[in-house]
Formats: C-alpha cells, structure tokens, sequence
C-alpha cells in the first residue's frame, strides 16, 4: 500500500513529520536510487527501496512493524530539545543510550531555558497527533513571574494574547502562590508558539523567572530528577494513544463531514430565526404597486396628532401652525412666500 515518503520516514524512526519533509527539500532522501525533492510523492515501504544520505530505511521500520520506543525525560536547563545541533551543544538524545539503534526524536519543543518533561519516541503517528493543536492535548507548566498577578491579568492571559505571529490560542490559569514581588502560577496550553510563555507574560508587564513543564496531557514525572528518564509503562502508552485518536475534547478525529442535506449548527451568541419575531414596515402602495413618498411612517409627532405626512390634521387648516393656530410668515399659503 503506497503512502506518503514523509509519513514512512516518520514511522521509521528516521525524524520527525517536519524533520523528514526538511530531509527531502534539502536532497538527502532517495527512491530506488533516485533524488526526491517533491513533498507528497508517495511510495510503497514494502517494495521501494529508500535511503537517506547514505542510511537504507530498513523495510520492517518503513512498514510500521518494528518496536516502539516510549520514553520521558526530565530536561535540564541548558539542553537544546532537538535531534542534533550544528554548534555541537548538548541536546535532548545525549542523556539517553541508543535503544537498538532506533532513531528517537523529541515530541514537541521545550526552550533552552526552560526545564521539564519531554517525550521521546520514533512513533511518528504519534508524534504528529500529539503536536497538532486541532487535537488540543495540554502541556502544564509551572511558571515563576516578577510581580503580583491579578485575577485580571490571569483572565487576560487566558482570553489569549497578541503576539507578532498572531493572538494565542485560550489556556487555563491557576494561581498558585501571590507574593507582591513573585507570583506562581500554572498554565496549560493546547497550542504552543515559539517561547510563546515568555513572551505572553512580558506583554503583560510580568517577566518570567522560571519555566518547567510538569505534565504531558496524562502523564507526568514521578519522581524524576533532571538529566534522569523512565520508559513509560503500558497504562501510560494506551493513555497517550487514546488521547491521540480522541484528542482532548474526547471526539474521534477526523471529524465526520457533514453531507449537504444536513443543516449547519448554529453558531454560540447568535439568536434563533425561528425564534425572533421580526415586524415588516407597513409601507402604504399606490395603484402601481411602488412606495409612496408622501405616505410613508408617521414620526412621533405626527402620530400624537393623526397627522400623515403631506397632510393636516384634522381640524387644522392650511397655513396655519400646529401649536397656536396662526398664519406663518411670509404669506397666506402653508408654503410661505406671497401669490
């Protein structure tokens, strides 16, 4: 069965979903000894023979049938959370020993300054799920910021953020500790952006201290100190795979599509039609069937007194004004100016 290349190089173990799509735009991946550079060319793992660089993706990996590899690390500060660094810093895979020479691959970014829980694995099905924000599963992070937060300013953090990328997606808030120098807060997000925390909370006039991510969707650290990690048992792989095929809402995805004879929902703050009684203006139509001028809407004064428009009251002669019944100026006629 032919799938995508970026998709089998995922599932191989070979890099990440963006990583693979980054190896074939640079030319390092070849089909049956062939240079791909185009994305969506699919292939068949069974068949084709693929090669990055000069590594063959062996046909058990491209196919999905090897043995995953689940792994929690508690990232350090100063740690790079990638597959490998050009400056030759220290990343994420120099704290953990080759597994059978399977290829992991961090889920997710964490910033260099920031510590916490990483995942590492070479599912790459898993991989794209996790990270998608259509799939909403949440990272909790324990903040440290200079100054005393407000209720105010947490709902605001909440509501989401302007950012030069665009406005933030809504994330949840809990105060921990509120001192008048140092507040502790945890947060939760669904959707991160580039040191998205950091630069969220600056714009809100409170600098950020410390980051450490303390929780991914169900899983959390127990007990782990930085540097150390655990492989995750099978309670916490079936937890994260569930989250992955549901997402954080607890619906199937893909959505199912609607067919046209079905009626679109509804939008939230928007009244029902059939609800709403809704009065036509009653325009007043000559023989010819269109709108005369001259008997549209009475006003509110008009309507005090019975008047149309174009018309006198009952009782009030032309020429004469409403109020005192004398002649306006200007002559005799209610058009004013003299015969």
């Amino acid at each position: 069965m032919e799938e995508r290349l970026q998709k089998v190089l995922a599932r191989a173990g070979l890099a990440s979903r963006r990583g693979a799509e980054k190896l074939i735009e640079d030319g390092r991946v070849s089909v049956n000894g062939r240079v791909v550079r185009e994305m969506g060319l699919k292939v068949d793992p069974a068949n084709d023979a693929i090669t990055v660089d000069t590594i063959v993706v062996p046909k058990v990996a491209a196919e999905g049938k090897g043995r995953r590899t689940y792994l929690l690390l508690n990232k350090p500060k100063g740690v790079l959370c990638t597959v490998k660094d050009d400056r030759r810093r220290q990343t994420v895979l120099d704290l953990v020993p080759p597994f059978q020479g399977k290829r992991l691959f961090p889920v997710g970014r964490l910033d260099e300054d920031s510590e916490g829980l990483v995942l590492l694995t070479n599912d790459g099905d898993l991989t794209q799920r996790l990270t998608h924000p259509s799939f909403g599963v949440g990272k909790t992070y324990d903040v440290r910021v200079k100054g005393k937060l407000t209720t105010e300013d947490a709902k605001k953090f909440e509501a989401g953020v302007w950012l030069s990328e665009g406005r933030t997606a809504r994330s949840r808030i809990q105060v921990r500790r509120s001192g008048p120098k140092i507040t502790h807060v945890a947060v939760t997000l669904t959707e991160g952006k580039n040191r998205e925390l950091r630069r969220a909370f600056a714009k809100l006039g409170f600098p950020v201290m410390s980051i450490k991510r303390i929780q991914i969707g169900p899983i959390v650290s127990r007990g782990l100190k930085p540097g150390q990690f655990r492989p995750l048992d099978s309670d916490e792989i079936k937890a994260l795979k569930e989250l992955a095929e549901t997402g954080a809402e607890g619906r199937v995805r893909p959505v199912r599509k609607r067919s046209s004879s079905e009626k679109r929902p509804r939008r939230s703050g928007k009244p029902d039609p059939a609800k709403v009684h809704t009065t036509k203006k009653k325009w007043q139509r000559n023989a010819g069937g269109r709108r005369n001028p001259m008997t549209s809407r009475n006003t509110e004064e008009q309507a005090e007194t019975g008047q149309r428009s174009g018309r006198p009251a009952k009782g009030q002669a032309k020429g004469r004004t409403k109020t005192t019944g004398r002649k306006k100026p200007g002559g005799g006629s209610a058009r004013g100016g003299s015969r």
